[in-house]
């Protein structure tokens, strides 16, 4: 076997997890493969064939996690209903999940089938390997593999296996489920989770207060990476919020073409809860759910519930700093202050509808794009406004992306593959996010957004 696995979460209450068999597939086929990821990791990807990739050869047994979640405010109990941890490898003296996504039914299944089609695991890869590229903490996906089997969701496609790599899959709804189910053993799980994340919390006098503080500081920075970009997750339900700030779950996300707080493209996202503008007071509302989890360690430890009230009540603050910080650099102002003008340009955002990727390129060298926008006078104003204080080009290469996933050339490549078995266009748009903050010399497509119809119309879906 290429891993390395030393699977300490099966060291824990048992009742956190449940031992499950991936299914059984007579001839599966690795779609894509990360070299790179496998070359991180330490891998030979050589002996990575499709039984390693798809759990058909196994090392030990895997296992399934039980947790919780908040989904859309409402709270349920949950679990991995068609994901499995293979194992948690070690390399250099890190430690990775490797879970398979779409390999069958667990007890946490519920009515699912456990499976997954091959276009939303294409996606996933797609968007995670964009992601890394984009320097936001993300999950990682080391393959695809495409089943033997028929998988009906809105159409029927071909199943297929994703592999996914995370530091660990410990949400804020595991907490939850910890606290609803085995309290008891919140303080033992949560010493394992400092050990494992926030290893240098462990000397600290007030380690879980440090935790909760941890978790705030590595879920805003999370956020505030989603924003810079323009990425809209879709599913922020405290079942998909890592407590060590990696992005996962890659379902009915997309990334922002036209500047909208509103965008939101989520198909079940009726009431635009999880919209691009609302990813900030919803990380909020998903801390306070994970602070009322940490309750029971009031009474097992010196922490005290106002001490993590206290903590929430920072968010604002943190947050706007984080954030200002963020869009000066995306400005090129490379100093504290000029907090206004930051305002009047997102104002200006507001009321333009400006493609936000591109917007950011103009700035940096006018007549890059042939789009009125950016030939109004109000807009050539602002940007004599910030050249005054900005526009260090330095600052603004390291910040904006001259390249994003744009949804309408995603539906193409999977459309692509799907109705000829051609991977060649998601190859390419791998290509492009291979090096997202390097221009290239290839079709300006790739910078392009869609006609605006294109986004009031386009619609992601879970695909479960």
């Amino acid at each position: 076997m290429p891993f390395s696995f030393d699977t300490t979460y099966k060291d824990i209450d048992s009742d956190l997890y449940s031992r499950v068999t991936p299914k059984s597939i007579a001839n599966p086929e690795i779609l894509v493969r990360n070299d790179r990821l496998c070359a991180d990791l330490g891998l030979d990807a050589a002996k990575l064939d499709a039984d390693v990739l798809a759990g058909q050869n196994r090392l030990e047994e895997p296992i399934a996690q039980a947790y919780a979640g908040h989904q859309y405010g409402s709270f349920t109990v949950l679990g991995d209903g068609r994901a499995i941890i293979l194992g948690e490898h070690v390399h250099d003296d890190n430690r990775y999940d490797i879970q398979l996504k779409g390999s069958g039914r667990t007890p946490y299944s519920g009515r699912g089938d456990g499976n997954a089609t091959v276009s939303s695991m294409l996606r996933e890869y797609l968007y995670s390997y964009a992601m890394q590229n984009l320097h936001i903490k993300t999950s990682r996906s080391l393959a695809v593999v495409e089943t033997d089997e028929a998988v009906e969701r809105r159409r029927t496609e071909p199943g297929a296996i994703l592999v996914r790599v995370m530091n660990s899959h410990i949400r804020y709804g595991t907490f939850q489920y910890v606290a609803g189910k085995a309290s008891d053993e919140l303080q033992r799980f949560t010493d394992y989770v400092i050990d494992r994340h926030y290893p240098q919390l462990d000397e600290t006098d007030r380690t879980y207060l440090e935790f909760f503080d941890a978790v705030i500081q590595s879920s805003i920075e999370m956020v505030v990476d989603w924003l810079r970009v323009g990425f809209i997750h879709g599913v922020m339900n405290t079942d998909n919020m890592s407590v060590d700030g990696e992005t996962f779950d890659y379902g009915p996300c997309a990334f922002m073409n036209y500047y909208d707080e509103e965008a939101v493209f989520s198909s079940i996202d009726k009431h635009g809860r999880y919209a691009f503008g609302n990813q900030r007071p919803i990380l909020r509302w998903n801390l306070e759910r994970f602070a009322k989890a940490l309750q029971p360690l009031c009474t097992q430890s010196a922490l005290t519930y106002d001490e993590l009230e206290n903590k929430l009540g920072e968010f604002e603050e943190r947050f706007d700093a984080q954030y200002y910080t963020m869009m000066r650099k995306k400005l090129g102002i490379d100093s504290d202050g000029s907090r206004e003008l930051v305002d009047e340009f997102l104002a200006w955002l507001r009321r333009s509808n400006a493609d936000y990727t591109n917007t950011f390129l103009e700035l940096e060298t006018p007549g890059t794009f042939d789009d009125s926008v950016f030939a109004t006078a109000e807009f050539e104003q602002l940007r004599h406004k910030l050249a005054a204080v900005g526009l260090d080009e330095e600052l603004m290469q390291e910040a904006n992306p001259r390249y994003i996933p744009r949804n309408y050339l995603v539906e193409e490549a999977l459309d692509e593959y799907l109705e000829t078995g051609n991977l060649s266009k998601f190859e390419e748009l791998l290509t492009v996010v291979e090096n997202p903050y390097t221009s290239k010399d290839m079709d300006s497509q790739f910078q392009q957004p869609p006609p605006r119809e294109f986004d009031a119309e386009y619609t992601t879906y879970c695909n479960t």
